[in-house]
C-alpha cells in the first residue's frame, strides 16, 4: 500500500493505492506528499550524494503514488519534462523524508517558488530599498516584490502571476534567470502551475502553444531543498546502459528494495517485466 500524508489547514484524506484517481490527484496537490521520485541521466562516474548537483539550492521531484503501476523507463521521463537517454547512467531515487522540515517540500507553483526563494535567500528588511549588484539579492528582491491578490475570475488571477513571472524572460533579467537555472533547476519549460509539462524537453526547438502546454500539464512536481540523500530519506540506484533498459519498468518498489540507504547503489539492471 502506498500512503501519502501531509498537513494542511483542512482535512486531507489518506491516499492508498486503491483510492480513486481524483482523490489521489487532489491530495498530492493540496499538501505535499511524503514519498517522492526523482530521475536523472548522468555521465559515468558522477558521484551522487544529494538530491541535485552540489551547490544547487533546490531539486525537482514528483509524487511516487502517481507512478503505480510502474512505467517503462523510456516513458517515465516525458512526464517530468525530460527525455530518456540510453547512453547515460540512470540515477533513480525514491525519497521518504523522516523529517519533512529538512526538505521543505512545496508544490512547484510560481507563488511557492517566490516564497521559497525568500526562505533560501533571507534579506534584512530594508535591503530591497536600494539597487544591488548582487544577483542572489536581486532574485530575492524580485521574489519579495511579488503579490498575489485574490480575484473573482480565474484568468485574471493567473494572468497577474504569469505576467510577473514572464518578465524574468524579457531580456532584462538574464542574470536572474541564470540564477534560477543554477540554483533551482528552473528553465523556460517550467510552467509554475505545479505540473511538469510533458514533452517540454525540446521546447526551444519545438515551441508549444498555450493549448498544447495546458493539455500536457499532467504530472504534479515539487521542489525540495537540495539536502543529502540521507536527510531526504532516499533509496537510490544507478543503472549503467544495457540493451533493452528503456523497455524495462522503473518500479518505485524496486528502487526501495535494491537502492542504497542514503547512498546511490549500482545495480546491473531494472526489473525486467515488460
Amino acid at each position: 500500500m502506498l500512503v501519502v500524508s501531509g498537513c494542511a489547514a483542512h482535512h486531507v484524506p489518506v491516499v492508498t493505492a486503491a483510492s480513486a484517481p481524483v482523490v489521489v490527484a487532489d491530495t498530492v496537490r493540496e499538501a505535499p506528499p511524503s514519498d517522492f521520485l526523482r530521475v536523472s541521466f548522468l555521465s559515468a562516474g558522477t558521484k551522487v550524494t544529494s538530491l541535485s548537483r552540489p551547490g544547487a539550492m533546490r531539486a525537482f521531484v514528483t509524487a511516487t503514488v502517481l507512478y503505480s503501476p510502474p512505467l517503462r523507463l523510456e516513458d517515465f521521463p516525458y512526464y517530468s519534462g525530460l527525455v530518456n537517454d540510453d547512453m547515460s547512467v540512470l540515477v533513480a531515487m525514491r525519497c521518504r523524508p523522516q523529517h519533512p522540515e529538512k526538505v521543505d517540500a512545496v508544490l512547484a507553483t510560481w507563488p511557492n517558488i517566490f516564497a521559497a526563494i525568500q526562505h533560501d535567500v533571507p534579506l534584512d528588511p530594508g535591503t530591497c530599498n536600494a539597487k544591488s549588484a548582487d544577483t542572489p539579492t536581486q532574485v530575492a528582491c524580485f521574489a519579495r516584490a511579488f503579490s498575489d491578490p485574490p480575484a473573482t475570475t480565474v484568468p485574471t488571477a493567473l494572468a497577474h502571476t504569469f505576467t510577473y513571472a514572464a518578465s524574468l524572460y524579457d531580456g532584462d533579467h538574464a542574470a536572474l534567470t541564470k540564477w534560477l537555472q543554477d540554483n533551482y533547476g528552473i528553465f523556460p519549460a517550467f510552467s509554475g502551475m505545479g505540473y511538469s509539462v510533458k514533452d517540454s524537453y525540446s521546447l526551444s526547438g519545438q515551441p508549444m502553444t498555450s493549448q498544447q502546454i495546458l493539455v500536457k500539464s499532467v504530472s504534479p512536481e515539487y521542489v525540495l531543498k537540495n539536502v543529502s540523500l540521507s536527510d531526504a530519506g532516499c533509496r537510490c540506484i544507478s543503472v549503467a546502459p544495457y540493451p533493452g533498459r528503456a523497455s524495462d519498468r522503473l518500479d518505485p518498489d524496486f528502487i526501495a528494495r535494491a537502492g542504497g540507504n542514503g547512498v546511490c547503489k549500482p545495480v546491473e539492471r531494472l526489473t525486467v517485466s515488460r
